[in-house]
């Protein structure tokens, strides 16, 4: 095996290869980097010392059913700059994780199954498979584009037990959520509010409601944009005005 096809084939450069294993029914290759080129992961420098090495294996794309792993002696440093001894960094894969990057690539491909059959095909726990697709809707969601947007949604809800809520903003054009904050109320929303003004989004229309907190906001912080009440609380004010109606009606019919 040489040293190009792992770039090629597994995504890894700047590494020698060494030797090959099979053990247990995986292949295992052993890789080796150059000692004269190490840098603080910290700060960068390349005024360091070495100090040890740890052996790790990390997760690489399997070949066919075979599972492979990448076997690293990881060294260490200590930085002359910033005082520090910690792990050089890695250019295959991400900080305290068992896999290469090129295999987490090949999980989000696969993770049009379930996670369970990803994790049955690729003979992993399936909670490494839940994390590397959590790690990627945060990588993909945490920063929505929100100069587009027209008109929104606002509304809390509960979590779990202890009367934990969220705050949550839809994109009324597609239904998707747009921000999530702790708690509920004005405060919630102060987050959203920065990211809406950064983004220059000209809101025409907000759905919430008839909470005072929530109306005082968007009067606050979007003047111009209608406030449309949603109905499920007109219909519910309707109704509980006429039940206190007939109550009443009855009260008198009775006297």
């Amino acid at each position: 095996m040489s040293t190009s096809l792992l770039y090629h084939g597994f995504g890894i450069h700047g590494y020698q290869y060494v030797r090959t294993a099979y053990i247990n029914g995986a292949i295992i290759f052993t890789i080796t980097k150059d000692a004269t080129n190490l840098r603080c992961s910290a700060c960068n420098s390349a005024n360091v010392k070495r100090r040890g090495t740890t052996v790790r294996w990390f997760r690489g794309i399997p070949i066919g059913s075979t599972p492979v792993f990448i076997e690293l002696a990881v060294q260490r440093v200590e930085c002359l700059c910033c005082n520090t001894i910690r792990q050089i960094k890695l250019g295959f894969a991400d900080a305290r994780r068992s896999y290469t990057r090129a295999f987490e690539r090949y999980v989000l491909e696969l993770c049009r199954m379930t996670i369970a059959d990803v994790a049955k095909h690729l003979k992993i726990g399936w909670d490494t498979i839940k994390d590397i697709f959590k790690r990627h809707l945060i990588r993909r969601f945490k920063r929505p584009r929100l100069g587009h947007i027209k008109r929104i949604a606002i509304d809390e809800i509960s979590i779990g037990k202890g009367h934990r809520y969220l705050t949550v903003v839809l994109d009324l054009h597609t239904g998707a959520v747009i921000f999530a904050g702790d708690g509920k109320g004005s405060d919630a929303l102060t987050p959203f509010w920065k990211m809406l003004k950064r983004s220059t989004a000209d809101i025409k229309a907000v759905a919430i409601d008839m909470s005072p907190a929530y109306i005082a906001a968007v009067l606050e912080n979007l003047p111009k944009a209608a406030i449309v009440f949603d109905r499920f609380h007109v219909m519910k004010l309707y109704n509980d005005k006429l039940s206190d109606l007939r109550r009443d009606l009855q009260r008198e019919a009775q006297g």
